[in-house]
């Protein structure tokens, strides 16, 4: 499923750089796959019960305003082809794709107590200029990081988070390479 996912989202990147619309194209992708993470709307789509006419009037009085052509064929192509499971993750794809395509990319950091804004800036010019890319930074917090935080970016982990440096000290302690770092 995670390769037909990536078709999808690569058909739909060349429909958008094809047409010039790629900036306008995410920002609707971004809408349609917020409002389809919604557990009421996964139920439907996903229900075998309600015929494709049914979700492909949906999609027309939701959306026909409001979306590019390609989009919405896209959404009735999915219906068409019973595979409304894949809308949401091949969006997602499609949006990251896209981003990088553009010189963007998403960072999430996760911390002990919430950051301020001074904190997550610093944060987004460091990855900015070590990524070489426009970073959007999306900070959560998490009670079970004892201190410190850990930044998820790229499908990679900057773990700065206290519990790591314990975890080290003790390895390094195992060791008897006490001044290692």
């Amino acid at each position: 499923m995670a390769k037909l996912k990536d078709r999808y989202a690569n058909a739909l990147l060349e429909l958008s750089e094809e047409k010039g619309t790629l900036e306008k194209d995410i920002e609707q992708a971004t809408f349609i796959r917020d409002i389809f993470r919604n557990s009421d709307v996964q139920a439907f789509l996903l229900n075998p019960h309600f015929p494709d006419s049914a979700k492909h009037q949906l999609f027309h009085n939701a959306f026909l305003k409001n979306l590019s052509n390609h989009l919405m064929g896209f959404l009735y192509h999915m219906v068409g082809k019973s595979r409304e499971s894949l809308i949401v993750p091949a969006l997602t794809e499609y949006i990251k794709c896209s981003n990088r395509r553009l010189g963007k990319i998403e960072a999430k950091v996760v911390s002990a107590k919430a950051l301020t804004e001074k904190q997550v800036e610093f944060i987004r010019t460091l990855l900015s200029q070590k990524l070489h890319m426009q970073v959007e930074v999306k900070a959560a917090v998490d009670p079970n990081v004892i201190g410190g935080f850990y930044v998820l970016v790229n499908g990679y982990i900057f773990d700065r988070t206290v519990r790591t440096d314990l975890n080290d000290m003790k390895e390094r302690l195992k060791r008897g390479n006490v001044n290692d770092r």
